[in-house]
């Protein structure tokens, strides 16, 4: 029995209940949405034994959904129905996983960044829930506090957090990652966050193969390059562990920056302007 926004007075052995906006539900399980005002002689509620009764005389009789109201509501259960099922589908072709395509790191990043690019499909948030999902509690830590989330902030919330700092407009490093950001493409993002409008501008390239260190980590780098002229824009390198069902989880991001409006990057210069 759910109630909410009342002024309960004890009264015997019985509670007494003013109602102001709640709902109460009945043995027969259904719902009475009771209004928010009442007039002076609203009716008074005693519940008792886990049973609601009303004191009222003049209390009226739920009223029934129509045929065409059924016929609606089973068409909405049935999308939802299947749209939580797409979404469950989608979730077993994207890390975390130990199937035998993600024991293969480069599958896992591929993944993780192609779910970045159309982050709000099939549902809003998508993307970012792949990526903290597929995160240490290490990395999903630094993802949490570089978005000013406290300590047991629900996934959601962060999901959301993450998705408004990374989808900003302005001067965005790492909107790239979401489809933002280059020096030759002007890909701007909808006001709305269930959608991003992107040119998938970009190429993956992983130079050399993982290293693997045999002790449940690995090291993975991978370049992401100008879709038309091949230029270099960005390189990262991301540390893996694995987890104890066999998955491969992202440990940190090492991030060299190429683009001329962000060198030197993050702090200092990218190794092969130095090196190369």
């Amino acid at each position: 029995m759910s109630i909410g926004g009342a002024a309960i007075v004890l009264c015997a052995q019985m509670v007494l209940v003013t109602v102001h906006a709640f709902t109460i539900t009945v043995p027969s399980s259904r719902s009475l949405l009771l209004p928010s005002r009442w007039e002076k002689a609203s009716p008074r509620w005693t519940l008792s034994m886990g049973f609601a009764q009303n004191n009222h005389a003049d209390a009226q009789p739920q009223q029934q959904l129509s045929e065409e109201d059924q016929l609606f509501l089973e068409r909405f259960k049935r999308r939802r129905n299947d749209a939580a099922l797409k979404v469950e589908s989608e979730k077993l072709k994207r890390p975390p996983s130990n199937s035998t395509y993600f024991q293969d790191p480069k599958n896992v990043i591929t993944s993780v960044l192609d779910g970045l690019l159309a982050a709000h499909d099939p549902i809003p948030l998508f993307g970012y829930e792949i990526l903290y999902q597929s995160s240490t509690k290490h990395w999903q830590d630094v993802l949490r506090k570089s978005v000013g989330a406290p300590e047991g902030t629900e996934t959601e919330l962060i999901y959301r957090a993450l998705s408004k700092s990374m989808e900003r407009g302005g001067h965005n490093q790492f909107g790239i990652l979401v489809g933002l950001g280059t020096d030759h493409h002007n890909v701007v993002a909808s006001d709305s966050s269930s959608e991003i409008h992107f040119n998938g501008y970009y190429t993956i390239e992983f130079p050399w193969d993982t290293l693997d260190y045999y002790d449940g980590t690995a090291w993975l780098e991978c370049r992401l390059r100008d879709r038309l002229s091949d230029e270099l824009l960005c390189v990262l390198g991301w540390s893996l562990e694995k987890s104890s069902d066999g998955s491969w989880l992202i440990d940190g991001i090492d991030w060299q920056d190429f683009r001329e409006k962000y060198r030197p990057g993050v702090g200092r210069e990218e190794w092969e302007r130095i090196c190369g």
